[in-house]
């Protein structure tokens, strides 16, 4: 469904989601990865990067369980988006309006500026 990698020395949360989340995976979702993100120390300030470029644009169900879900997690100083598709790069600009997310076409460009 998904993965999570830490880079300690970028300050770097990685997540690369691999298909389209139900509103129940959302929950899981939510307290694993903050699990995970407490258990690496990260702070908030860190530097985030979602990969969605395996999956298509989520449902309505599912945005508003991330919005529920993920808005008490620790906020990031820049945010990289990977979305190929026009309507998912269209989901993550009307969901995602912090001034400090850029949409990419690739991961290593992602990669590049956030760490930047």
């Amino acid at each position: 469904m998904y993965d999570v990698s830490f880079d300690h020395d970028a300050q770097l949360l990685a997540i690369r989601w691999h298909r389209i989340f139900t509103p129940e995976e959302v929950v899981l979702y939510t307290r694993d990865v903050m699990r995970q993100f407490l258990a690496a120390r990260f702070r908030p300030g860190y530097r985030l990067m979602i990969d969605m470029s395996a999956c298509g644009p989520q449902p309505q169900e599912t945005l508003a369980a991330l919005a529920q879900h993920m808005a008490p997690f620790p906020k990031a100083s820049r945010i990289a988006v990977v979305a190929v598709s026009a309507v998912l790069r269209g989901q993550v600009r009307r969901v995602m309006t912090q001034p400090y997310m850029q949409l990419f076409d690739d991961a290593a460009a992602a990669r590049g500026w956030v760490v930047s």
